[in-house]
């Protein structure tokens, strides 16, 4: 988990970054939007619509978090990035998640 000061916290920095650009991938949906801040931040929204059971909400957002630490060094400094795992997210292996993130990020431009 990226620590507390990488991440999204309050519920209008989520509003916020939702309102931005909206990018969708086999396992995720990301809303991404530039800021004023020093770091990228991260925020990891999991529906309890989509995931049924409170395990399944845990490994989606563990995958999830995984996935951005290992990319967050690649991160430009003033982004916002929300991001919902789809409900085909639990059965995968983590590698497939991250490939599948930095994939989307290269094809948007964020990331090199």
């Amino acid at each position: 988990m990226l620590p507390k000061h990488q991440r999204l916290n309050l519920k209008k920095d989520f509003k916020w970054v939702a309102a931005g650009k909206k990018l969708e991938s086999r396992y995720l949906k990301l809303f991404v939007k530039p800021g004023d801040n020093e770091m990228p931040r991260v925020g990891i929204a999991v529906s309890s619509q989509t995931f049924k059971k409170a395990t399944e909400r845990n490994r989606a957002r563990r995958l999830t978090s995984s996935a951005f630490e290992t990319l967050y060094a690649k991160l430009p400094n003033n982004i916002n990035i929300v991001a919902l795992p789809k409900a085909g997210v639990t059965g995968v292996k983590s590698g497939l998640v991250l490939l599948d993130l930095e994939t989307v990020l290269k094809n948007a431009k964020i990331i090199n």
